[in-house]
């Protein structure tokens, strides 16, 4: 074999070892564990989530027996029962019949009638993920009163109004005979013989809105709670894009949180957290649907229902959203002047605007003392005694003053009632109408 050709067997089988390789390398796969799929960014969670009939909840119910006998409750308990009843009707047949109601406080209570008060206005379209209704096309309103009528059953069908007192609307559906028959026996005709219903009068004011308030006093609890002080450092991580930049100050009884433009303030002293995001401040065209689901949703993201809290106004010109505080009975709970006992929310286009909170969690039950209410024949004279125009009064309702010191968080029972868009605090301390009881 001659010297070229063993060069040329050479080169060849180089050619051949060089294609090899190229072709194991396309060709390779590394026998690698799967990885699994993680998030960027950890979810914050201080609190569980809650679904939307937790939040959105009525906070009265009253049965209309006839013009001189009223049955109400402000249960919990009860309530809930009545919501989980009716949320498997099937509700159809959507008709405006706002123009057949001549007067609608009459309407409302007619004998018969149960029913179950919201503190605002609810959009039809949210309530929907709360109770069935099968139909696609639901007309698009308000309401804050839901009546079941237990006596106008015809033939197999049954009819419920959603009831605007606001802008005086009604709505009827229809469900079946049989579902509001059940209602009937199993809630309407057997309130009188629970403890959880109390007797109610009606007092209607010069404006012809109708109150309906306990004939009688009514026994509460005086609370001592411990308090735990929530993880500011969890809501940085929740309400800041990139905590990683946020830098934190502290001054005196102040913690301030900030990215350059957002801003978090802890008020160690008054116990609130507040957050403000300017990016957010441009006009929204949230609905109202997308208003209140954006904002439960927005708490849910970070497990921000560190209590009991219900929704309870809503502001869509200006895109606000108010949740309070209830106590495990049903009563509302009020901090006049400090706002401890509420969420509030401020929205932008897309984004939250301004957030305001407590900063606390309500901890070990301490104390607790019986107090007798005055009933609502007192709180009505002592309100007309008063001097007010009572033409503004738009509630009253029995609830809690809550209090913080350092460590322990006070509940104080009294009455309540809304006037002019405030509601203010009625103190128990200056006897009237040789009762024994006193309102000041």
């Amino acid at each position: 074999m001659t010297y070229e050709n063993i060069k040329s067997l050479i080169l060849v089988i180089l050619v051949f070892f060089s294609v090899f390789l190229t072709w194991s390398i396309w060709t390779y796969q590394p026998n690698l564990e799967t990885m699994e799929k993680t998030k960027t960014v950890q979810e914050v969670a201080i609190s569980a989530k809650k679904d939307a009939e937790e939040i959105v909840k009525p906070d009265r119910v009253i049965f209309h027996y006839s013009k001189d006998k009223h049955l109400g409750t402000t249960s919990s308990e009860e309530i809930d029962k009545i919501i989980t009843e009716i949320s498997r009707w099937n509700f159809t047949d959507f008709v405006n019949v706002s123009n057949e109601v001549k007067n609608f406080s009459s309407f409302i209570h007619n004998a018969g009638n149960a029913v179950i008060l919201y503190q605002d206005s609810i959009p039809i379209d949210f309530y929907r993920t709360i109770i069935d209704m099968k139909e696609k096309k639901i007309p698009n309103f308000y309401f804050d009163r839901i009546v079941i009528d237990t006596e106008g059953v015809q033939k197999d069908q049954g009819f419920v109004y959603f009831i605007s007192t606001e802008k005086n609307q009604a709505y009827r559906s229809q469900v079946p005979a049989s579902f509001i028959q059940n209602f009937k026996n199993g809630f309407f005709n057997n309130a009188e013989y629970s403890l959880s219903y109390a007797k109610y009068f009606p007092y209607k004011n010069s404006n012809g809105m109708v109150f309906f308030l306990p004939e009688e006093s009514t026994k509460m609890l005086q609370y001592q709670f411990l308090s735990t002080p929530l993880d500011s450092e969890k809501f940085k991580n929740a309400l800041f894009k990139d905590p990683s930049v946020v830098q934190k100050n502290k001054h005196s009884t102040i913690e301030e949180y900030t990215n350059g433009s957002s801003l978090m303030r802890v008020n160690l002293e008054r116990n609130t957290l507040s957050y403000v995001n300017p990016v957010g401040s441009s006009d929204s065209q949230l609905t109202s649907r997308g208003l209140l689901k954006r904002s439960i949703d927005f708490v849910n993201e970070h497990g921000g229902w560190t209590d009991n809290y219900r929704f309870v106004e809503m502001d869509e010109l200006n895109h606000q959203v108010l949740f309070r505080l209830y106590d495990d009975k049903g009563y509302p709970i009020f901090s006049e002047g400090s706002g401890i006992s509420e969420i509030r929310e401020t929205w932008g286009q897309n984004e939250i605007y301004q957030y305001f909170r407590s900063n606390f969690l309500i901890g070990l039950r301490m104390e607790t003392t019986e107090t007798s209410l005055p009933s609502g024949h007192e709180v009505i004279q002592y309100l007309e005694n008063k001097g007010l125009e009572m033409d503004k009064l738009q509630d009253i309702v029995l609830g809690y003053s809550m209090e913080k010191d350092s460590r322990l968080v006070y509940l104080e029972p009294s009455w309540f009632y809304l006037y002019n868009g405030t509601w203010i605090h009625i103190s128990l301390d200056e006897p009237i109408g040789g009762a024994n009881h006193g309102l000041e």
